[in-house]
């Protein structure tokens, strides 16, 4: 080989040598940040830049890339104990949805940094907020105003989140579990509240009862009066009849009532006097 031969030689082995570097080099330098991510651009450890969704370069051995998920992500805390206005322990469970602030990646990794963010921060916040805010109701309340104390967790959480940077996008109480005590007692006020409306609705029914009787009585008592009255006053009025028309006249009256229209086959006496008996006054 001469040198000439050496010379060609070297020279493509150099021409590769160069190739492959610079793809190296491109490689390195460049990528792709997904939708619904940021990346952070890290100089000798300290973020210079934000990257948005796209293909970016940075500076190889130089800049590295932190990678930051900004979707909403989905939280589920469970048996979060705390004690309720009166005292009462309460086993909470709560599923967050939240995402990090996309404008401010850069200042949450500054000051707090992402590794295991969740753990260190968005779940110690969530057991601060629903003790603050369980802590606010007594145990009744929490079942009967149970979208209130959400609100309340929620507000307490929303503003505890911010100082991280997080912005919480829903909080559903998933489920609030009593002790067995409390729930023994809450069993037995239902029951008790059953059977007083029971009595209550017992107590109606006889009073509606007596008082129909007692309606029907005064009508009773109504009418007997009004019967004697009516009785009185018929008997008044033939009083009156027979003191302006004498004894006789109504004697004669009832006789004719009671007669069943028949002559007797058999008169004893005076026939004048059943004549004078039968004699009706001129009109």
């Amino acid at each position: 080989m001469n040198l000439n031969e050496w010379t060609k030689e070297n020279r493509l082995f150099i021409a590769v040598g160069i190739v492959i570097a610079v793809c190296v080099l491109l490689f390195l330098s460049c990528g792709k940040i997904n939708a619904g991510e940021r990346g952070i651009v890290i100089r000798f450890g300290k973020p210079v830049r934000v990257v948005q969704p796209g293909l970016y370069l940075k500076i190889p051995f130089m800049e590295t890339l932190q990678v930051v998920n900004v979707r909403t992500e989905t939280v589920v805390t469970q048996d979060m104990n705390a004690s309720s206005k009166d005292l009462q322990e309460i086993a909470a469970s709560v599923t967050t949805q939240c995402h990090y602030d996309p404008e401010k990646v850069v200042e949450t990794y500054t000051n707090f940094g992402y590794d295991n963010f969740q753990q260190r921060l968005i779940i110690p916040a969530i057991y601060e907020s629903v003790k603050s805010a369980v802590s606010k109701f007594n145990a009744e309340e929490l079942i009967t105003k149970r979208e209130e104390v959400r609100g309340v967790i929620f507000d307490n959480l929303k503003v505890a989140l911010e100082r991280y940077n997080v912005c919480l996008d829903s909080l559903q109480i998933a489920d609030l579990n009593f002790s067995q005590r409390f729930n023994n007692a809450i069993e037995e006020k239902m029951i008790a509240e059953q059977e007083a409306l029971k009595a209550k609705n017992v107590l109606e029914r006889v009073r509606t009862e007596a008082e129909q009787q007692l309606a029907k009585a005064n009508a009773s008592a109504e009418a007997k009066v009004l019967l004697a009255e009516a009785e009185a006053k018929s008997i008044k009025l033939q009083a009156d009849v027979i003191k302006e028309n004498g004894g006789n006249q109504y004697l004669l009256l009832k006789a004719i009532e009671k007669w069943d229209g028949r002559l007797p086959t058999t008169l004893l006496g005076d026939s004048n006097k059943l004549s004078t008996l039968l004699q009706l006054p001129k009109p």
